[in-house]
């Protein structure tokens, strides 16, 4: 079920002849109002969804506005460390 606050609202359904119906892939775009977040050791997407967004369920926007991670850990990964990374600006005021 999508609500009308889900990330998946304008993504395309799609159905299998004889399997089950789901999503396709989302589509990235080039977020709007970036800010520019230096990977430090003890860094966690949710709590940089915190920080920026006051809201660490947004982890997600994050994760996608830096197509180069496929995984939240990757961002985490001590091998990272150093390497910025963007925030894209939040699209409600909430």
């Amino acid at each position: 079920m999508r609500t009308r606050e889900s990330r998946y609202l304008l993504t395309k359904l799609f159905t299998e002849k004889e399997s089950f119906e789901g999503y396709r892939e989302r589509q990235l775009t080039s977020p709007d109002g970036i800010v520019e977040h230096m990977l430090v050791g003890d860094d966690r997407l949710d709590h940089m969804a915190d920080n920026y967004y006051k809201k660490d369920r947004r982890s997600w926007r994050i994760l996608d506005a830096n197509a180069d991670f496929l995984y939240g850990f990757d961002v985490v990964d001590e091998s990272v460390e150093g390497e910025v990374i963007t925030v894209p600006a939040s699209r409600d005021k909430s």
